[in-house]
């Protein structure tokens, strides 16, 4: 049986022609760019896609082959990537992993419970923030030693002290 290895996410649906902004982790780029075949999970499967384009400058832009129109795109966004094994160099798993591997990752608070997915990790001038979707909308929360008490990447959780008041802005 096949082994695959999360290396990033899709993100949005780009223009009108099926691309998609990806987000590949810094240490797997050079696996990334010289894959012949990416996976894209679906239905909770790997499902393999051949890449037809990509535009390598930020953000990452990635046209599919068969991945046509925008609607078709909508439909992969927000889904984790993976190479198999034998397509990752032994290096690249060498580096430790950075802060966007959290993206998918459920939010605990120690006080509030349950905050909701990490849908994209943003790096800012200042710090690296994730972005949650709480209550019907977007907040953002600083991701730094302070405010994380453990990470659980088994479970795909991450536990936090939010400060006070930070899920109300």
């Amino acid at each position: 049986m096949e082994e695959y290895l999360k290396i990033g996410r899709t993100g949005k649906a780009f223009g009108t022609e099926g691309a998609l902004k990806f987000k590949v982790e810094e240490q797997f780029l050079d696996d990334f760019f010289d894959a012949a075949v990416i996976f894209i999970e679906q239905m909770g499967k790997p499902v393999p896609f051949f890449i037809e384009g990509l535009h390598n400058d930020a953000p990452l832009i990635i046209k599919l082959e068969e991945v046509d129109s925008r609607e078709t795109a909508l439909g992969l966004a927000g889904k984790d990537v993976f190479l198999r094994r034998e397509d990752i160099a032994d290096e690249s798993l060498e580096q430790p992993f950075g802060l966007t591997a959290l993206e998918g990752f459920r939010v605990i608070d120690q006080t509030a419970g349950e905050v909701g997915l990490i849908e994209e990790v943003l790096e800012l001038p200042q710090q690296m923030v994730a972005v949650v979707q709480y209550q019907g909308r977007e907040v953002l929360i600083p991701l730094t030693g302070q405010l994380i008490l453990s990470v659980d990447a088994e479970n795909r959780e991450i536990e936090m002290a939010l400060p006070e008041g930070l899920l109300e802005l």
